[in-house]
C-alpha cells in the first residue's frame, strides 16, 4: 500500500495542488494529513475545500485548527501568546471559511490510531499532554529526543508535523515528519510531502520535494493585503 503523507499546508493552495498532482500520479491509496491545514497562507477556503472533498483522505487537527475550534480572545492578554497582528490574521482567515469548511475543521480529531498492513500507525500534529496541548518542542530532534517526545505513544509508526522541518528516523519506532507542505522556507519554492509504502512487513518512506509557483502565492498575499502579510512573507516564505 502507498500512503501519501502531508502536513502543515497552511492555506497554500498552489503548493497543495502541486503535491496532490504528484501523489495522485504515484498511485497513492490514501492521503494522511498531520494537521495545520489553516493559517499563514492566503487561501484557507480553497485549501479546506480541496481536502474535504477528497476521497480516501484522513486528517487530524493542529494548533491552527485549534484557533478556530477554541476561538480567539480579542482582549489582552491575547489567546495563545499572539500579538494583535497575528490575532487579526487568524480572524481574517476564519471569516473566509464556508460553513461546510468550518464544520469539517470542527470535526477533526487531535489524534488517530489505526492498523494498516500489520503496522500500528499514530497520526497526530505533535506530542501532546493529557489536555491535548503541544509540549516538549525540540528543534532538529535526535533519536533520543524523539523517544522522549513520543514516549506515551504506543505505535510502530508515528506521523507528525508542526515544526515544518523534515525528520525521518527509524529508532525504537519509525518517526516521520515529511516537512511543511505550505511554508517553503528555507527552500524558496518547494512543497514537501512523502510517500509511505507498507508491503510484506516492511515500511519505507520516500520524501518528496515538489517545486511550485511560489511567486503566485506571494502575489496573492500582496493583492489581498491581509493582516501580518509582510511578517508571513518574511518568516515563512523567506522574502
Amino acid at each position: 500500500m502507498k500512503i501519501g503523507i502531508i502536513t502543515d499546508i497552511h492555506s497554500n493552495v498552489v503548493a497543495l495542488r502541486a503535491v496532490m498532482e504528484r501523489l495522485n500520479a504515484c498511485g497513492c491509496d490514501k492521503i494522511l494529513c498531520c494537521g495545520d491545514i489553516l493559517g499563514i497562507g492566503p487561501c484557507p477556503e480553497e485549501a479546506v475545500s480541496i481536502l474535504r472533498n477528497m476521497p480516501n483522505f484522513v486528517a487530524v487537527g493542529g494548533n491552527h485548527e485549534d484557533y478556530l475550534v477554541e476561538g480567539l480572545s480579542g482582549e489582552v492578554p491575547f489567546s495563545h501568546h499572539m500579538d494583535q497582528n497575528e490575532m487579526d490574521q487568524h480572524k481574517w482567515e476564519h471569516a473566509r471559511l464556508s460553513q461546510d469548511s468550518i464544520a469539517f475543521i470542527n470535526g477533526l480529531p487531535k489524534r488517530l490510531d489505526f492498523d494498516i498492513e500489520g503496522f500500528h500507525i499514530a497520526l497526530l500534529h505533535y506530542c501532546m499532554n493529557e489536555e491535548g496541548h503541544y509540549i516538549r518542542f525540540k528543534k532538529n530532534p535526535s533519536p533520543e529526543d524523539l523517544k522522549e517526545m513520543f514516549s506515551d505513544v504506543d505505535a510502530d509508526i508515528i506521523l507528525y508535523g508542526h515544526d515544518h522541518a523534515r525528520t525521518i528516523c527509524k529508532a525504537d519506532k519509525f518517526y516521520i515528519n515529511v516537512g511543511s507542505l505550505g511554508c517553503p522556507i528555507p527552500d524558496g519554492n518547494i512543497a514537501r510531502a512523502g510517500i509511505l509504502t507498507l508491503e510484506n512487513g516492511r515500511a519505507e518512506v520516500e520524501p518528496l520535494d515538489i517545486p511550485y509557483d511560489v511567486e503566485s502565492v506571494l502575489d496573492m498575499i500582496d493583492r489581498l493585503d491581509y493582516p501580518a502579510g509582510d511578517v508571513v512573507k518574511k518568516y515563512f516564505y523567506g522574502v
